[in-house]
């Protein structure tokens, strides 16, 4: 009888280990989330060509270091040869939005909440809005396409899949 005690217990504590691994491990960390829009600004030669200006211009070259690093060369300033895929503008207005991509071709950044945030809050919104732009939806709040400013300035793993993804369909 105490054999059986002994074995009962053991069994029972190896039971409640892997029960707490279970339960504390995350589920699929490593599985990315891939999110897409509908629509990108991205050219048939998979290059995206911006034109115009910003009052952040050097947030905004800071975004496309980021988003170029990961694929080289996709976003580009235009030049005398090439049509611009976007454009960029800023505007003043009261309200809750910080800038605005558009399927359209535009990038539009509200300098009444632009002047309000940090420098990595407006690289933060400069790589999201690009990201936009290359086809990326909203994804979960460790991401650049956040639906909400943050200072992340570092692409995600979701995000990298997701570009990857878009990439793809480019």
């Amino acid at each position: 009888m105490k054999k059986y005690w002994k074995l009962s217990f053991r069994v029972t504590l190896i039971i409640m280990v892997l029960m707490s691994i279970i339960l504390v491990a995350p589920q699929n960390a490593s599985a990315a989330k891939v999110k897409l829009i509908s629509w990108n600004l991205v050219n048939k030669k998979k290059q995206l060509n911006w034109d115009g200006k910003t009052s952040y211009q050097k947030e905004f070259n800071f975004g496309v270091g980021v988003w170029n690093k990961y694929k080289k060369g996709v976003i580009r300033k235009k030049t005398a040869k090439v049509t611009a895929d976007a454009r960029l503008s800023d505007y003043s207005k009261k309200e809750p939005i910080v800038a605005v991509t558009s399927s359209r071709g535009t990038m539009k950044f509200n300098r009444y909440n632009m002047k309000k945030l940090t420098l990595n809050q407006r690289r933060n919104v400069m790589i999201h809005e690009l990201g936009h732009a290359l086809g990326l939806a909203h994804n979960t709040k460790e991401d650049v396409i956040f639906s909400y400013v943050t200072s992340r300035i570092t692409l995600s793993g979701n995000d990298k899949a997701s570009y990857n993804a878009a990439y793809r369909k480019y």
